[in-house]
């Protein structure tokens, strides 16, 4: 089984080098689609879903340890969470590994990762059109995907990204 993970993620790994980078983002021309729903148990051992989070923007990252350019995009997403998490902001990690939980948490201590993070089935990746990875799904605190990712993104796009969305969605007074 892990074998064919394995070689199910090279796959999508070259697909996506071949390809390039692929983002789907609507503005105001066109409707965003409503994020799907989802309730899981993060490694800390705590309920996770994202309706708990609505009113906040959501950053969701698809990734698994045998990805590259996940690891590349991890510290990242890291410095985001320590920068600008909390109220307006939350990062959630969402790992595919099928490795034992323990393992994932090992993987994550040595990279100095401590954001939330939540083992998935590839039934949520789906439902979310992350079909390669890293995708960053950006959800508005509307509960719409604001923007779809996948490939690292960089920090001053993400800071860019971030702060159209904080102007487009005034916190309420």
């Amino acid at each position: 089984m892990r074998a064919a993970l394995a070689i199910w993620g090279v796959v999508l790994v070259v697909t996506v080098v071949a390809a390039g980078c692929f983002e789907t983002e609507e503005g105001p021309e066109g409707p965003r689609r409503e994020a799907p729903g989802f309730e899981l148990v993060r490694l800390d051992g705590l309920p996770i879903s994202l309706a708990e989070h609505r009113g906040k923007t959501v950053i969701l990252d698809f990734w698994a340890t045998w990805c590259a350019p996940c690891e590349v995009q991890m510290p990242v997403l890291q410095a985001l969470w320590d920068a600008r998490g909390g109220d307006a902001l939350f990062v959630l990690g969402l790992s595919l590994d099928t490795d034992p939980p323990a393992d994932v948490e090992a993987w994550l201590a040595e990279r100095d990762i401590g954001y939330p993070i939540a083992i998935t089935d590839q039934q949520l990746a789906l439902d979310y059109g992350a079909w390669a990875f890293p995708t960053l799904v950006v959800v508005d605190p509307s509960g719409h995907i604001y923007r779809m990712h996948q490939g690292v993104l960089g920090r001053p796009e993400l800071e860019d990204l971030l702060d159209r969305i904080a102007r487009e969605f005034p916190p309420a007074s």
